[in-house]
């Protein structure tokens, strides 16, 4: 191994985040550093390479063709040691045993079942434990010791935890067919000051994002029906009984039509979160799978299909 090789070596992850989010903040979070250090490791990997990888466009970074060249090798060589890695943690009695995840209902069709199916096909000695609840019972269930890993949405900041941002997906105004707002391309929040709402009930987030949009925009909600299952809700709602703030649906929503939201604020960030401590070796390469898969497995599970 060359001498510049071995100086890049610790640099390619930087440039690999980069190269799949797109922007330095979503870069930073993945590999949890400061976005300054991003910045400066990428114009560092330039120097060392005597050729530039990054190039600014006004106050965003962007690849240039020689950074381009390089990422599917730095990918690569990536893969390669967390492969490493991840074999060595396998041979290990602890990489074998129970993981427990807790997690809020509208992660619990798609998203969480792929994290667990790939973790599986790494580790296919493990068993899972899965606790499905409101956000506050996620965050509690760390807590207390009961789950190794909670999913949620808002994301979790406080001392003591760790947080990785998985994904950030658009809500929508969800009305039943023939509504006065049915047929919008698009509506602000504040359009729905009269209407009645159905809505998850509080301590969900989906409460949460429901109660700070209608704050933002000047008006306490009507509720008129306040439940802890989306598909619940949306059938109130085809029924003609309200509107709904929800995620949009993958299946479609039948009877029902979901209208963008034009707030900036209209959206959901979705993350996992655990104790800042001494992970198991289970939760470890868990956590491992999360930092190297879970945004693509999470917006794959999120995105809408057909069939």
């Amino acid at each position: 191994m060359d001498v510049t090789t071995r100086q890049v070596l610790p640099m390619l992850p930087v440039l690999v985040a980069l190269a799949e989010t797109g922007q330095t903040t979503a870069a930073a979070d993945i590999l949890q550093i400061p976005q300054s250090t991003v910045s400066r490791t990428l114009t560092r990997l330039g120097k060392e390479l005597g050729v530039p990888v990054v190039e600014r466009h006004g106050r965003a970074l962007r690849l240039t063709p020689a950074g381009e060249a390089l990422v599917p090798h730095a990918a690569a060589a990536i893969a390669a040691a967390g492969a490493g890695v991840e074999a060595v943690r396998s041979r290990e009695a602890g990489a074998r045993g129970t993981i427990t995840l807790a997690f809020q209902s509208t992660l619990g069709e798609r998203v969480v079942p792929a994290l667990v199916k790939t973790f599986l096909q790494e580790h296919p000695g493990a068993t899972f434990e899965l606790i499905q609840t409101s956000r506050p019972r996620c965050l509690a269930t760390l807590d207390e010791g009961t789950a190794e890993i909670a999913f949620v949405s808002p994301l979790a900041e406080r001392p003591g935890l760790t947080t990785l941002r998985l994904h950030t997906q658009p809500l929508v105004l969800v009305v039943p067919h023939g509504h006065r707002l049915a047929t919008r391309p698009k509506v602000a929040f504040e359009e729905t000051a009269s209407e009645t709402f159905i809505c998850m009930k509080p301590g969900y987030g989906m409460r949460t994002y429901l109660d700070d949009l209608a704050a933002t925009a000047g008006f306490s909600p009507m509720i008129g029906f306040a439940g802890d299952d989306l598909a619940t809700l949306r059938g109130l709602v085809s029924a003609g009984l309200g509107v709904c703030l929800a995620p949009r649906d993958p299946h479609g929503a039948p009877g029902c039509a979901e209208i963008p939201i034009t707030d900036p604020e209209a959206v959901r960030h979705i993350g996992a979160c655990w104790l800042d401590q001494p992970p198991s070796a289970l939760a470890a390469s868990f956590q491992a799978l999360l930092r190297r898969r879970g945004r693509r497995l999470t917006e794959i599970g999120l995105r809408p299909h057909h069939g």
